[in-house]
């Protein structure tokens, strides 16, 4: 047996002694596919290959659900975006999903999410007051503001922002506040006019009048109209410096009572370090 397997490897030896090439062309093809199936097996390991899974469907669930159904499911997933408020969807809520629900995928996938922001917006509040009303409208719609309406009032004030309330309440400019809040704009209608009956021209009389002392008289009309106007913005503005006085007394006030009470406060403290160092 011995002799039989010298002479098979003698035989070999030879064979490759003749043929170098050959036979190791051969050995290195034999090796590539032993490499080549490896690889293979290792491909179908770390890519699950044939095990895939079904998408749940997440969306409209809070998030802690959705992560619940998804990791149930042996998914990963991931918030894509989370700063966005949407006004008919619950805070929290999970709005969208990539990939999209019912479709296969391999486990190793990732789910990404997009979650509902868990409050809206807030942001500070423009001044408006004395700009004209549509004016006001298109700078609180661009703003992000959702919810502005706008009214108006019997005002020498034709068409300007005389006031604005958020929420029923007056708000001051800089305050932060919500761009879900409910804005109301309030407008001058123009209707008050502070002028002397004879100043105003009587359409019935239009044809007994001049060209020459029409345009006179409109003239006069809308100088005086202006000064009207400026005579009202005025009054505004002083009764709105009266308030601020009348404000800043009341904070004087205010010091000043605390003054007194932290006076009281140590008087009292040092009465009763003298009674003590009197026992």
């Amino acid at each position: 047996m011995s002799n039989n397997n010298d002479n098979n490897a003698s035989g070999f030896d030879r064979f490759r002694d003749r043929h170098p090439i050959l036979v190791n062309s051969t050995l290195m093809a034999l090796a590539l596919v032993a490499l080549g199936y490896i690889a293979l097996l290792f491909i179908d390991v770390f890519t699950s290959h044939g095990q895939q899974v079904q998408v749940p469907d997440v969306r409209n669930m809070p998030l802690e659900k959705a992560i619940d159904i998804l990791e149930d499911a042996g998914l990963r997933w991931e918030i894509s975006d989370s700063s966005t408020f949407y006004e008919n969807y619950k805070p929290g809520t999970v709005i969208d999903q990539d990939p999209k629900a019912k479709s296969y995928i391999k486990k190793i996938r990732i789910i990404y999410l997009n979650v509902n922001a868990m409050h809206a917006p807030i942001i500070p509040f423009p001044k408006l007051v004395d700009l004209p009303g549509r004016q006001g409208m298109a700078t609180l719609k661009a703003m992000g503001f959702k919810h502005v309406t706008m009214d108006s009032v019997a005002s020498e004030m034709d068409g300007l922002i005389l006031q604005v309330s958020v929420d029923g309440h007056h708000v001051t400019p800089g305050n932060p506040v919500s761009v879900n809040a409910q804005i109301k704009i309030t407008v001058g209608d123009g209707s008050i006019v502070d002028l002397n009956p004879e100043q105003i021209i009587d359409p019935e009389l239009m044809d007994s009048i001049d060209e020459a002392n029409y345009q006179d008289a409109q003239k006069t009309y809308e100088e005086e109209m202006k000064a009207a106007q400026a005579r009202a913005e005025q009054e505004r503005k002083e009764q709105a410096a009266e308030e601020n006085k009348s404000q800043n007394n009341r904070d004087k006030d205010k010091d000043k009572k605390k003054e007194q009470d932290k006076k009281k406060d140590q008087d009292k403290k040092s009465d009763k370090d003298k009674d003590k160092k009197k026992n």
